[in-house]
C-alpha cells in the first residue's frame, strides 16, 4: 500500500496529495511530526496506519525509499509509550535520527498518552 503499486496511479495520486498535519486525540502519537492522507498516515517518509481493538493497539509504517517495515503492538495503558512514537524510536535506532520526525529518541520513548480521559493515571501501581 504505502508504495501505491496496489492502486490505480490516479486514485494513489489523489491518496497522497496534500496530506494535512494533524495530533491524535489525547497526545497519543506524541510530540513528533505526522500528516494525514486519504487513508493513511504518514512520519519521516514512513506511510502506513494505527489500528486498535478491545485491549490491543497498534501501528504499521512502511518506508519504500528505505526499504524497511515497522510494526509495533502493544496492549492499551495510560501514562504508556503508545506505537506510533515507539515506531519512531525504533526507527531512529535502525536508520539515525535525521528522519524528519520532529522529535529525539528521548522524546519518542517519554510517555504522553493521558488515556482515553485525558488525564493521566493516577491509581498506583502494584
Amino acid at each position: 500500500m504505502a508504495t501505491g503499486a496496489l492502486l490505480k496511479p490516479d486514485v494513489w495520486a489523489e491518496a497522497t496529495e496534500n496530506p494535512i498535519p494533524f495530533v491524535f486525540a489525547g497526545n497519543y502519537n506524541g510530540p513528533g511530526n505526522w500528516r494525514y492522507g486519504l487513508g493513511f498516515v504518514e512520519s519521516g517518509g514512513f506511510i502506513g496506519g494505527e489500528g486498535s481493538f478491545a485491549g490491543y493497539e497498534s501501528t504499521t509504517m512502511y518506508s519504500p525509499t528505505r526499504r524497511t517495515a515497522i510494526e509495533v503492538v502493544s496492549t492499551k495503558n495510560p501514562n504508556a509509550i503508545t506505537p506510533p512514537p515507539m515506531f519512531q524510536a525504533l526507527a531512529m535506532a535502525v536508520h539515525g535520527t535525521d528522519i524528519g520526525f520532529g522529535i529525539t529518541p528521548e522524546q519518542a520513548l517519554a510517555p504522553a498518552f493521558t488515556g482515553a480521559a485525558g488525564q493521566p493515571d493516577t491509581q498506583p501501581k502494584e
